[in-house]
C-alpha cells in the first residue's frame, strides 16, 4: 500500500508526529512518502536524513509534487494541514484516490473538509474534538499520538534539568516569563526547545528540534503541551502542562488505558503564574519519591496508550478500509 503524507512545515509536534508515523508505517510494509511544503532551509538537511527510513521531501512547487505523486502511484492521500486543501484537491482530481485528514488541534477550522473529494476519514488525537460538521462526524476516528519508545527512552540523568518545549503559537510571552522566573527562583537548569531564544539565566537553547529525544532523555521534568509532553514522559520526565495557561502536574495514574484520554492543551483563561510553577518545580525537586513515581507512571502511560507500534497498526487499518485493500 502506498500513502502520501502531506503537510506544511510546523514548529510544533506536528512534524514529529508525521515523521514518527511514517517510520512506524514503513516498518509494517506500508510505502509512506512524506512531502513537506514551506520547509525552512535550516531544516531541509534534517528532513533528508529521514530518507534512510522512508522517502521524505521538502517541496513547494505543485507541479513537482504532482509528478512525485504520479511516480509513486499512491493509493491514498493523508493530509495533515487543511491550509493545503487546494493542493490536495489538485492531487485528488488527478490521481482519483481517496483521502483522509488528521486534525492536529482540538479546534481546527474544518469547514473546508467538504472541499476534499473522496474524504474517507478524519483522525483526531483528541477524543473531545470540537467543530466537526455534523455531516462528517461519522468519519471521525480517535487515534492518539504515537511515540517511538525505542527512540524516546530514559537515559542516565545528571543534575536536575527541566526541558521546556515551546511550540510556535503554543505559549505566551507572559507564560515564558513566568516559567523563567520560577526556574530562576528554584535555581534550576532550563533546557529550551523553541523556535526563538528566551533570556535564560541557567541552561541551554537548542532551537526547534525535529527529534527532541537527546535533550528529553537527560532531563527530569518536561514542561509543555500535547505531543511534547508525551515524548517527555516517554523519556522518563515528570510532566507539567503549560500552553497559553498553566495546567499543573499531569497525574497519568488518573487515566487508565482505554477508558479516557487527558486534555494536554494547556488552554485556559488565566495566564501562567510563576508562583504556581515554582511551587510544583520545588515540590518535585524536594520530593524525590514523588518525582520518581511521576516519571515511572508517565512512561507507563505512554507505553499503554501511545506506543507507536500500536498506533501505526490502528492507522494502517483505517488506511486499508479507506482504500478498500
Amino acid at each position: 500500500m502506498r500513502v502520501l503524507m502531506l503537510s506544511r512545515f510546523h514548529y510544533s509536534g506536528v512534524m514529529s508526529h508525521i515523521l514518527s508515523l511514517a517510520a512506524g508505517l514503513s516498518r509494517m510494509g506500508v510505502k509512506a512518502v512524506v512531502i513537506v511544503t514551506d520547509c525552512p532551509s535550516a531544516y531541509q538537511e534534517q528532513l533528508r536524513r529521514y530518507q534512510q527510513y522512508f522517502p521524505c521531501f521538502a517541496e513547494n512547487r505543485p507541479e513537482n509534487i504532482l509528478k512525485m505523486a504520479r511516480h509513486y502511484r499512491f493509493d491514498l492521500l493523508h493530509l495533515h494541514d487543511l491550509s493545503l486543501v487546494k493542493l490536495a484537491q489538485r492531487l485528488l482530481h488527478s490521481l482519483r484516490i481517496p483521502c483522509g485528514v488528521t486534525l492536529h488541534q482540538e479546534n481546527s477550522p474544518s469547514g473546508n473538509l467538504f472541499l476534499l473529494p473522496g474524504l474517507s476519514f478524519i483522525i483526531t488525537p483528541y477524543p473531545a474534538a470540537r467543530g466537526i460538521p455534523a455531516g462528517l462526524r461519522q468519519k471521525l476516528v480517535f487515534i492518539p499520538e504515537g511515540v517511538d519508545l525505542e527512540t524516546y527512552t530514559p537515559a542516565p540523568k545528571e543534575g536536575f534539568k527541566v526541558t521546556f518545549i515551546g511550540e510556535k503559537g503554543g505559549f505566551t510571552g507572559e507564560g515564558a516569563t513566568a516559567l523563567l522566573k520560577a526556574a530562576g527562583l528554584a535555581d534550576l537548569e532550563l533546557e529550551l526547545i523553541c523556535p526563538q531564544p528566551l533570556p535564560l539565566l541557567k541552561g541551554h537553547f537548542y532551537g526547534w528540534q525535529l527529534d527532541s529525544s537527546p535533550v528529553l532523555s537527560g532531563s527530569q521534568i518536561v514542561v509543555g503541551r500535547f505531543r511534547g509532553l508525551l515524548e517527555g514522559m516517554a523519556c522518563g520526565n515528570a510532566a507539567l502542562i503549560m500552553g497559553r495557561s498553566y495546567g499543573g502536574m499531569f497525574n497519568s495514574s488518573q487515566y487508565p488505558p482505554g477508558l479516557s484520554f487527558p486534555a494536554l492543551s494547556g488552554d485556559g483563561n488565566d495566564p501562567p503564574c510563576y508562583r504556581s510553577i515554582f511551587f510544583d518545580l520545588s515540590t518535585l525537586l524536594k520530593d524525590r519519591a514523588l518525582l520518581e513515581s511521576m516519571q515511572q507512571q508517565g512512561r507507563q502511560f505512554v507505553r499503554e496508550n501511545c506506543d507507536l507500534r500500536l498506533i501505526a497498526e490502528h492507522t494502517c487499518r483505517v488506511y486499508r478500509h479507506a482504500a478498500g485493500k
